[in-house]
């Protein structure tokens, strides 16, 4: 009769441990869904951002980086790729569109011919400062939306 109640006892510990693991498994697959869709939200309320060009110049946001770094000093296309954390030929295609458009300029060190670092031209400074005006009144707001999508909603 003990060896029943014990059968019986570890039956039903297997089975509320598999019921526990289904709630278990069931509560990680709804945190995981309410993520995809913070994700989603914070896709849709950055690819406008990001993608529109920022001026009438028409640059891009990753132009506008770009120009960002070069507003204080000459960089590498290298140098460019770490800092912004891209890859060079991100840098690099982007480099060509803002040389093209005469946001930017080539110079080579002439102590090494093949060493080219970039430098803002006056039209390049002039975006860039006015893109960092927009930002400047555009960022906190962002910022704020972003903690509400990626906090969740709150019982106030």
């Amino acid at each position: 009769m003990h060896d029943d109640y014990v059968k019986d006892t570890s039956a039903i510990n297997s089975e509320l441990l598999v019921v526990t693991r289904r709630k278990s498994v069931m509560m990680e697959a709804n945190k995981l869904a309410v993520d995809v869709e913070r994700i989603h939200q914070l896709n849709s309320l950055l690819r406008p951002f990001i993608k529109r060009p920022s001026t009438g110049d028409a640059i891009t946001f990753e132009q506008y980086r770009i120009l960002h770094e070069l507003a204080s000093e000459k960089i590498s296309t290298s140098e460019l790729s770490r800092r912004l954390n891209v890859g060079q030929s991100m840098v690099s295609i982007q480099i060509s569109r803002l040389l093209n458009g005469g946001f930017i300029q080539d110079e080579t060190l002439p102590t090494d011919r093949r060493y080219h670092v970039f430098q803002i031209t006056a039209r390049g400074r002039r975006v860039e400062e006015h893109v960092s005006d927009i930002l400047s009144g555009v960022v906190p707001d962002l910022m704020r939306q972003l903690a509400d999508i990626i906090d969740g909603p709150t019982n106030d």
